[in-house]
């Protein structure tokens, strides 16, 4: 092939390339637009993003595993897929994504179309479809404390991670003071019992708040559980599997926490 025909053939990919994500952004904000994320164009940025705060988590688990843990790759909630393609860029060989959205999961295939190494998969957000001991590592971040049952979804992905490998866990604690969807307060410092009651009453009809972050209290109250690093250790005690444990956590920012467990 001659170097003008290969000039070539870059040029028709890189353009068939940028339609591709041009169709993929246009599928997204449409989907956001559907359900009432504003700012729609601001969160398909953010979910389009290759140079965000997710290349940050990447560089604070990937030196603390070893080289074999990149072989197989897990990333939970893999919403548009940039993710996913992130984790290429650090050497990550095989990449699967879950999603319960099969929009995401649409938008992540159509962007990944052509490359080896990549599928998103849709699933019910309760039982992975994959055998046990699949992966050699696992990333989630911000997605355990959204789930019906944090502990069974710890549980559900500590049993496709092998013996050796390594997940890494991302989410809000109980100092984080704003919820990341709705902008509002989360008051997940309080006990449960009062935590549950503030958002009931900022929800209720009888608030004074406007309907709209009634309605977003609603929305805390319905898909929000407080996670804490001590809740994530009863979890991994209590698990059927030998010896899970956090090898390391701390806070990037006051009100997150990151930590890597290992099976």
């Amino acid at each position: 092939m001659s170097s003008q025909t290969a000039q070539s053939a870059g040029y028709n990919e890189f353009i068939e390339e940028h339609e591709r994500e041009a169709a993929c952004r246009a599928l997204l904000t449409t989907y956001l637009a559907s359900i009432g994320q504003e700012p729609v164009d601001r969160n398909a940025e953010e979910l389009f993003s290759l140079n965000s705060g997710v290349c940050d988590r990447f560089n604070y688990f990937v030196p603390r595993m070893p080289e074999s843990a990149r072989r197989r790759l897990l990333v939970s909630g893999c919403a548009a897929g940039s993710e996913m393609i992130i984790a290429r860029r650090f050497g990550f060989q095989e990449i699967l994504g879950t999603e319960v959205v099969q929009d995401y999961v649409q938008i992540t295939n159509q962007r990944v179309v052509g490359q080896l190494g990549f599928c998103a998969l849709l699933y019910d957000g309760r039982n992975l479809p994959f055998a046990d001991n699949t992966f050699t590592s696992i990333v989630s971040g911000h997605i355990i404390e959204h789930t019906p049952s944090p502990y069974r979804y710890l549980r559900e992905h500590i049993r496709v991670l092998a013996p050796g490998g390594f997940m890494f866990l991302e989410f809000p604690d109980r100092y984080n003071r704003i919820e990341l969807h709705t902008g509002l307060p989360s008051l997940e410092y309080l006990p449960e019992p009062f935590r549950s009651l503030g958002l009931r009453w900022r929800a209720s009809r009888f608030s004074s708040l406007p309907p709209d972050r009634r309605r977003g209290y609603d929305a805390i109250r319905r898909t929000l559980k407080p996670v804490s690093v001590w809740q994530i250790s009863s979890y991994l005690l209590r698990t059927p599997f030998r010896n899970p444990r956090i090898v390391h956590h701390y806070s990037p920012i006051p009100g997150y926490t990151r930590m890597l467990i290992t099976k």
